[in-house]
């Protein structure tokens, strides 16, 4: 015979198994942890799987590039097409690309050294809040150029999700007149782009930091073929330039410096997934909350309905 209820004057009500008292004990043990569970699931955010947080990430320059330049006579002609890049098979590549050509179009290994990066900390505390590359240009007999850079970072996240990842920066520049132009100035910010939430592991997660994005079945010198590729990736970083200035020259210039400033947020928003234990740990005091005036009211209820025998039930006293 089992114990339904028990009152504060030491009385014990009790019923068979198979009874109302024992069915409708059951039925409000249950409610008072049903009708939570369905309140709770009910709210936005109860099981709420995907965050947001801020940080800043750590990023530097990957020693990696990539830049193709077009340069144009006083007719609009293309007079000579130069590769350069830090991948040597991809510049011996162009240089092979180069003797086979039929046409009367020049096209040759750009001699310029690779780009020059740096690195500022502003607020001390030993995280990159801004980098710096700048790439020199000949321009010698040229009229006009349209020049491609696509770079290769290293960007982190180390907070609520570890992630390293290499992405591109890419930047198509058209100079009109070259022989007036002494530097071009890019200014703008490292953007985390995401298709998805990022998942949060215990263990760093390296995307495509060793992917051969270079192989022979791909077209070496469309830059914007690469970079497409790689914006169409869950997560990405776009360099978000506002406005490109231009420094002319007062007299005619041999040389254009590309001159770009990346800044690092120091409030990136991220978008990840909790662990279930996360979840779990914020989930429990919203049942919690919604459980215990439930509980409150079907105790009263329940103690109403025993107390006043309005299902049969045994009472026992021990005083």
């Amino acid at each position: 015979m089992p114990l339904v209820f028990l009152s504060p004057y030491k009385k014990s009500y009790s019923s068979e198994i198979i009874s109302l008292s024992t069915l409708l004990g059951f039925v409000v043990l249950l409610t008072a942890i049903l009708i939570p569970l369905f309140a709770a699931f009910a709210t936005e955010d109860f099981w709420l799987r995907i965050k947001e947080y801020t940080e800043q990430p750590l990023v530097d320059y990957n020693d990696k590039f990539m830049i193709y330049i077009t340069k144009y006579d006083i007719n609009n002609t293309i007079t000579t097409t130069t590769f350069h890049s830090s991948d040597n098979h991809l510049n011996d590549k162009f240089g092979e690309i180069c003797g086979n050509q039929l046409n009367s179009l020049i096209c040759q290994n750009e001699s310029n050294a690779a780009p020059t990066t740096s690195s500022t900390d502003i607020d001390g505390d030993e995280i990159k809040d801004k980098i710096n590359i700048k790439y020199e240009i000949n321009t010698e007999n040229s009229a006009r150029l349209d020049v491609k850079l696509l770079f290769f970072l290293k960007y982190g996240l180390t907070k609520k999700v570890k992630l390293i990842m290499t992405p591109m920066i890419y930047i198509d520049i058209p100079i009109l007149e070259a022989r007036k132009v002494k530097e071009i100035k890019l200014d703008g910010n490292l953007e985390l782009v995401q298709k998805s939430p990022i998942h949060s592991t215990a263990i760093t997660s390296q995307i495509y930091y060793k992917k051969k994005i270079f192989s022979e079945k791909r077209p070496y010198f469309d830059l914007l073929h690469y970079y497409n590729e790689y914006k169409s990736y869950n997560y990405t970083v776009k360099y978000n330039y506002e406005k490109i200035e231009i420094a002319d020259s007062s007299e005619d210039s041999n040389a254009i410096t590309i001159n770009m400033d990346m800044h690092i947020p120091k409030l990136q928003e991220v978008l990840y997934y909790q662990s279930v234990f996360e979840a779990l740990k914020y989930a429990w005091m919203q049942y919690f909350y919604i459980f215990l005036p439930i509980y409150i009211i079907l105790y009263i209820l329940f103690k109403f309905i025993i107390q006043n025998n309005i299902f049969n039930s045994n009472v026992k006293s021990d005083l």
